[in-house]
């Protein structure tokens, strides 16, 4: 059968961050959204809302730490840091989700604007994470036929999303990550969105970068072709 004949497999992901929104933190939320896959969180959101998404929901959950590391609990006098119960860190790594198969990475914090907190790099650092993922991709492409699915990270890329402030101006080393890598979706936070008529979606090369302030539920698809699966984004609708 040709790749036109295949029927394509639907995955939905729910992605949040910056703010813990009402309509997700929410009783109802596992009777409402039943047919989520994967959940994923995109920066500057509470550990509680992390675990509790994985509660609700009982599917996995990535997340990466945004630039105010709202997402770390502290416990006991020595003020240790400790994940999301439940959320497994992505910032800086490439993983490959068993239930979905979907291949997905991270990058953590915005750029440097202030010394308030250590969520903060230098393009540099970026850089130097994108090195170390280097082997991990070219092995996806040789073991699964491609690079990466869905990118995920709390600052956007430069000129893609971002604004003109130092606050909140994105990475140019993203731009570099999605030319070589062609995930079929970046997810990003950061970027608060009030006006419902500002631009929140915008085509990259092969990517589609997306603010998911508040949250977001994208459907990406999958579908058979000659040695791995294609992957691309079928819908989103935002909060």
């Amino acid at each position: 059968m040709s790749d036109a004949g295949r029927s394509p497999n639907q995955i939905k992901l729910l992605a949040v961050s910056d703010q813990v929104d009402p309509r997700i933190h929410s009783a109802s939320l596992r009777q409402r959204m039943p047919d989520i896959n994967l959940v994923l969180g995109c920066g500057d959101v509470p550990a509680r809302y992390l675990e509790f998404l994985a509660d609700a929901l009982d599917r996995p959950v990535y997340f990466v730490l945004g630039n105010h590391h709202e997402e770390l609990t502290r416990k006991g006098l020595s003020g240790k840091r400790y994940e999301p119960m439940g959320a497994i860190d992505l910032g800086g790594k490439v993983k490959r989700d068993d239930n979905t198969g979907l291949i997905l990475a991270g990058f953590p914090g915005s750029p440097k604007y202030s010394r308030e907190t250590d969520q903060q790099y230098s393009d540099n650092e970026i850089r130097w994470m994108m090195v170390k993922m280097i082997p991990r991709l070219l092995w996806n492409r040789i073991r699964w036929g491609r690079y990466l699915d869905v990118l995920i990270s709390h600052a956007p890329p430069r000129d893609i999303n971002d604004r003109d402030d130092i606050t909140h101006r994105g990475f140019p080393p993203l731009r570099t990550f999605l030319r070589w890598f062609r995930p079929a979706v970046h997810l990003h936070g950061h970027i608060h969105v009030y006006d419902r008529n500002e631009v929140v979606e915008t085509p990259f090369h092969d990517t589609m970068v997306i603010n998911i302030y508040p949250y977001a539920k994208v459907e990406l698809e999958t579908r058979p072709c000659a040695r791995a699966e294609r992957v691309t984004a079928a819908g989103e609708h935002y909060g």
